[in-house]
């Protein structure tokens, strides 16, 4: 095993120990201390990875965006779909990658999803969008070379849009299914897809009006229906 290989196994020994604690206890109740004591490692080891809590649980947030944008990337870059079809695929294949990453999801979301944390998601958001916005930002141009999109005026800030308006879906719907877990509607769980499919319904014409692409050109409820008949 290489030196490389070695150090990247320690710092994913860290990682995982951390969202293990961080789910248990919560991000604000975990100390390095209790890193520390579950690898029974010292406190200089941690300091050799990381600079401080936040900089672990950024650092585990970045590895599950970055595979995401490989996935992205690796979709975008083929010659042998439209703009259209690679937005598509992507936004297929992510959720078929949280599908996946379900256990990871659950328990990163579970150690920040509070008020307490507003500062640090606001910050783990940002790097997300700063990780995939050029790759979007490219697609755009892309699509309004082939003439199946709109001018943007602005690829960039395009791209900056489309990626808020996907953030703020998954808000929507992540209230949408603490309401249905927590019964405040009394609905049944196909209910609560016919809601959920409504709710992204919305949000699939807010893109293609933005994008302005003909009606049903955009696919999101699909993978989403999917995923959450998998995972809810």
């Amino acid at each position: 095993m290489s030196e490389t290989l070695r150090k990247d196994n320690r710092k994913h020994e860290f990682m995982s120990a951390a969202l293990e604690l961080f789910y248990q206890k919560g991000y604000e109740n975990t100390t390095i201390k209790d890193i520390i004591d579950a690898l029974g490692v010292s406190k200089g080891a941690f300091y050799h990875y990381f600079e401080s809590k936040e900089d672990i649980i950024i650092a585990i947030a970045s590895e599950f965006t970055s595979r995401a944008a490989r996935i992205i990337e690796e979709i975008f870059e083929r010659p042998d779909l439209s703009a259209v079809e690679k937005m598509n695929l992507a936004f297929a294949s992510l959720n078929e990658y949280k599908i996946r990453e379900s256990e990871w999801r659950t328990k990163f979301k579970g150690a920040i999803l509070n008020d307490e944390n507003l500062k640090l998601q606001n910050m783990i958001i940002s790097s997300m969008k700063n990780e995939i916005r050029g790759l979007y930002a490219g697609l755009i141009e892309t699509g309004v070379k082939e003439g199946v999109f709109g001018d943007p005026v602005d690829s960039v800030d395009m791209a900056e849009f489309l990626l808020d308006t996907g953030f703020n879906l998954t808000g929507a719907l992540h209230d949408l299914q603490s309401s249905y877990y927590h019964r405040e509607n009394g609905i049944s769980h196909e209910e609560f897809l016919e809601k959920l499919d409504r709710k992204v319904y919305f949000y699939e014409v807010i893109l293609e009006r933005m994008l302005q692409v003909k009606k049903g050109k955009i696919d999101l409820r699909g993978p989403v229906v999917k995923r959450a008949r998998l995972e809810w």
